[in-house]
Formats: structure tokens, C-alpha cells, sequence
């Protein structure tokens, strides 16, 4: 059987693995602090980052989110609550528009 690139870098890192429990080698680690879970909001909330932050009627928000209009009626109405993703892109929307904004709009090259 033909041992494929995945299979060696698999078995390498495995020989790491021992080796280090061996105390024979030490491994880099990284240290991250994990940020909190981005906070609840309530319907009005959305609708005052939409509005206030954004200055976007409610489909044209849904574009920039990707999720339909009726998602964001339905938050705005308190009807659902929105993934913890979608409150971290309202978060982002809430604290620096213009980051969100940047990051969905495409890149256009410059005519030469």
C-alpha cells in the first residue's frame, strides 16, 4: 500500500505526539483567550443597528447578512432570536459599521 503525503505528515505528527508525551521533544503551543458569546438583543435593537448604525431598510440589510427578509422581520418582531453567528455580525455591525460593510462589498480592480 502506497503511503500518500497525507498519510506521512499524519504519521509524523503522531511520532510528535509520543515523542513530546516522552518528554523528548517540546511542542509550540498557543495561547488564546476566547472571547465572551456575543450578547443577546432584543428586537428593537436590531432594528436600532439596522437604522442607526447601517441606515439600510430591512432588505437590504438581509442582503448584507445573507438570510431573507422575513428573518429579519421576524427578529425585529421578536419573533426569533438570531444565531449566535448573526449576533456576532450585529455585534461587529453595532461597533464598526464601516468593517462590515467593507467585508461584504467586492473588491473592484482598477482599469488599467
Amino acid at each position: 500500500m502506497k503511503k500518500t503525503k497525507l498519510d506521512q505528515e499524519l504519521i509524523k505528527g503522531m511520532m510528535e505526539v509520543m515523542a513530546h508525551q516522552e518528554g523528548k521533544i517540546t511542542l509550540r503551543t498557543t495561547k488564546m483567550e476566547m472571547p465572551e458569546p456575543p450578547p443577546e438583543l432584543s428586537g428593537a435593537a436590531i432594528s436600532k443597528i439596522r437604522l442607526k448604525k447601517l441606515h439600510m431598510s430591512q432588505g437590504a440589510f438581509a442582503k448584507l447578512l445573507g438570510v431573507s427578509v422575513r428573518v429579519i422581520q421576524s427578529w425585529e418582531q421578536d419573533e426569533k432570536k438570531p444565531s449566535s453567528a448573526a449576533r456576532r455580525l450585529l455585534q461587529v455591525a453595532e461597533k464598526n459599521p464601516d468593517a462590515l460593510l467593507s467585508a461584504a462589498t467586492p473588491h473592484r480592480k482598477k482599469a488599467v
